[in-house]
Order: C-alpha cells, then structure tokens, then sequence
C-alpha cells in the first residue's frame, strides 16, 4: 500500500503519521511521538537537533517496514534556523526562540531603522523572537558563529538537507523570517543589504510539492523521497481546512495561537501594522493573513509547575476541575511578555490578577480557568480586528490543532466569540503536511481536490454559542 510520512515537530512535542488513500478516504497511523525538549549550549536555550533527526530516522525506518513510502514531508514552528559552515556541517546546536538574547532587540533597531519601514517591506508581524533580529544578535554577540555560517537553513530545510544532502528554502518557512516581500514571495534585497545579510547565506526559495531528493542511503532506512511540504506548520495546518468559502477564519491552537484567514493578496498597511498582523506565504502563491499569540503555552507552563510541586494532572482531570469553577474568574493578557517566558507561571497569573484589581485565582481549577477564559477573549479581540480590516465578519471559526480536541474550551471559544466552532482537525497540520505530498506525487490532483478528500474523511462537531454565557464566565 502506497503511503507517505508526515513529520510535524512542534514546540515541545513532535509525531511521526503515516498516512495513505484508501476507499477514497483519508487513513492514518501513528508512527510514534516524541518529546522535544530544550537544551542548554554555551549559555543559550537551543533545540536538539541531533535527537530530532535520531526520531526522523527511526519513525521512517518504521514507516517503511509497515507500508510502501513513497515520500517523507517534515514541517516545524517558525523563525528558528541552523548555521551551516564551508564544509557543510553543523556550527551549533540551533538557539531556541525563547532564549532571552533577543531582549530588546526592536529598541536597538529602531534606533537606525524605522521598524514600520521594515513591516512595509517583509509583511511580517515585529516580534523580538523573527529570524532577522536572532541573526542580527548572533553577528553581534557570537561574531565567530556568524562569520563561520556559509549557509542558514530553518529548521525543517536543515533536516531535510541532512536527509538528502540538497540545501533549500521553503517558501512558507522562510516567509517567517522578515526577509521575504510579502509580494513576491522571494528574498527582499533591500532588507539583506540594509543589514548587511550576505547574498550566499541564503539558499534558493523553493515552492511546497518540490521534490528535494531521496533519503541517502547511508542511514539504511530505505530511500523514500524527500518533499517540501508547507514547512511552516501553520501553512501545513490550513491546507487541511476542506472549505471553499473564501471567507475562511481559523484558530490554530497548540503552543502559540494563530488567529487569521487565507487571502490571495497579502494585506500591509497601517491598520494591519498598527494591530500586528503578519502576511505569510501559504501553499499556492495565497497569503495567510494572521496574528501569533500565546496559546497553551500558558496551560502547558501551569501543569508543569504543578509538577515541580508533585501534582500531576492530566487534561481530563483540568477540565473537571474548571468545571467546577462557578465563579468569574480574572482575565490576564495573554500577550504580555511575563507569561513567555518558561517558570512561575501559578505567581506570574496570581501578581497579573492583584495588579490590576481582579479576583486572584487560589485553587488549581481558578488558574487553568483564568488561563483558558483568557486565551478565548484574546481569540476574541484579534477576530474583531481581523473583521474591521477585512471589512466583513465571519460566522464560524475552524478551531485546528491540540487545542480543538478539548470539548470544554471548544464551547468556551464558541460563547465568548458568539460564532460556531468547528472542530476535527486536531492533526490538522500532519494532515496537511501529507495532502501536499500526495499532490506532488500525482496522487491527488490538487490541493482542492485534496481537501474534498478531507471532507469525506474526517468526522466534524459543530459548537453553538450559548447566548447567556458569552463573557465566558459561565462553564
């Protein structure tokens, strides 16, 4: 039976899913999962590469002695990349976005460059944490590093390089970096030579479907093809959403919140950098059009630091607890910049609600309540600025990734939003990443056709707002 890998590495988990067509359906099956945890290297938080390509290799072993692969797709978070020196090999373990070098970063360049200039330029929403700014530390603090690099590769084009050996920029990854017109999809000069960005350190931008090579054959797992998929796991993500309506508006839900829709022109103005709006490239030459925020981040944070105090508890045993929550609860930014950063998230949520006069949360059920009541009014205040700048509402949300599978915070979203939720596409972005392997292996003719398969594939639960809960104060 013919089938393909879809790897999807996320912020602190990735899955291996071999996926395949039969009776014209969408099937599955779970290779394996696998925890991907930070490490500490000369002082920074970075990823473990090495281990992560260690999982890649033993899920496509795996892969291949269960079907006929034909293919492997990998995709990843954002932002992030690996140094890659004259003879090919590794400089450093790639730093991880939360690392704190980048602190203060939008000062210092605002300082001799206008950072709204450089918006207009790339599209792209100013965060510390965008591949420009690491960069730009790393030339000034790990000059050595910097000088050494012969290429940059994101994350997901360094694994795919180290499988087939063939150095490439995917178009939706790379349009996370701040150096892409968001136009053109292509390298913007004007950003390389006003930072000073040597020409050769990037490589080609290629589309998604492209196919890089096979697996070389000196890691004796079998010799699949490797496939630029959407490499930036949101636009992986939104491949899988079976609609045509062009008025699509979608809830990513995992470590961060992606809030936003598909557009086939890219929006960049004053009102979309005035609320922080990114353009990046999707599959097809189409713009995602969209915010990063927090996500369960926030949730995840608390369960470990119940943990460290040896109190373990499953998501099941969180929504019991919220359940029981009658009371209204405080409501913290989810966005501000204390909850990014890992540690003493049960302080950092009680200081938030004394600081400004609300009801502070004691038991565990009143803090993971404050955390999910606050990310569903944070989805909230993004979609109504989306609406204003799009200059039309939408009447349903579809609610992708872990987030969806919860039932509780599904009909949360649906009340404070007081919009229908759809829900069933937690794999949504290892959907995605398979369907556009299926098209560049002539499987599927299109990406249209492709999300039809969706459709008859996958079984969806609608959410109806509750009218008399819609400040979510209400379980």
């Amino acid at each position: 039976m013919k089938s393909v890998l879809a790897i999807d590495l996320g912020a602190t988990s990735g899955r291996a899913i071999l996926y395949y067509i039969l009776d014209e359906k969408l099937q599955s099956e779970e290779i394996s999962r696998f925890e991907n945890r930070p490490i500490k290297e000369r002082g920074f938080l970075c990823w473990d590469v090495e281990l992560l390509f260690s999982y890649i290799l033993e899920a496509i072993r795996l892969a291949n002695q269960k079907s006929d692969l034909q293919s492997v797709g990998i995709d990843t978070w954002g932002v992030d990349f690996a140094l890659i020196d004259g003879k090919g090999q590794l400089i450093s373990s790639p730093v991880h976005y939360r690392d704190n070098r980048t602190k203060g970063v939008l000062e210092e360049v605002a300082q001799f460059s206008s950072l709204s200039e450089l918006y207009y330029k790339t599209g792209n929403q100013l965060m510390e944490i965008n591949t420009l700014f690491q960069l730009l530390r790393t030339k000034s603090k790990n000059l050595d590093t910097y000088f050494k690099a012969d290429t940059l590769l994101m994350i997901p084009d360094f694994l795919n390089y180290r499988l087939t050996g063939k150095k490439s920029a995917e178009r939706s990854i790379a349009s996370t970096m701040q150096m892409v017109n968001p136009f053109t999809k292509t390298w913007n000069q004007e950003i390389l030579e006003m930072f000073e960005i040597p020409k050769h350190l990037l490589p080609d931008i290629v589309d998604e479907g492209t196919v890089l090579g096979t697996v070389l054959e000196k890691y004796h797992v079998g010799t699949p093809k490797v496939i630029t998929v959407c490499e930036h796991d949101t636009a992986s993500a939104i491949v899988a959403i079976p609609t045509d309506d062009e008025r699509t508006l979608f809830i990513s839900s995992g470590t961060w919140s992606l809030i936003g829709t598909e557009l086939l022109f890219p929006i960049v103005n004053e009102d979309s950098l005035s609320h922080n709006f990114t353009n990046e490239a999707g599959h097809s030459d189409t713009t995602t059009f969209l915010k990063n925020c927090t996500g369960l981040w926030i949730v995840e944070e608390l369960r470990r630091n119940f943990e460290l105090l040896d109190n373990h508890y499953s998501f099941d045993d969180i929504t019991d607890m919220v359940m029981k929550v009658r009371e209204t609860v405080a409501i913290i930014d989810t966005d501000s910049p204390e909850f990014a950063e890992p540690g003493h998230m049960i302080e950092k949520i009680q200081s938030y609600a004394e600081r400004t006069s609300q009801p502070v949360p004691i038991t565990v059920g009143e803090l993971f309540k404050v955390a999910y009541t606050s990310l569903s009014h944070k989805y909230k205040e993004v979609i109504e600025q989306l609406e204003v700048m799009l200059g039309y509402q939408f009447d349903h949300i579809h609610l992708i990734g872990g987030g969806s599978k919860s039932r509780y915070f599904s009909q949360l979203i649906a009340d404070v939003t007081q919009k229908v939720v759809i829900t069933g596409l937690s794999e949504a972005t290892s959907i995605g990443n398979a369907l556009v392997q299926f098209v560049a292996l002539g499987e599927l003719d299109s990406i249209k056709e492709a999300r039809n398969l969706v459709k008859h594939s996958i079984q969806f639960e609608h959410y109806y707002p509750n009218k008399e809960a819609d400040d979510g104060s209400l379980s």
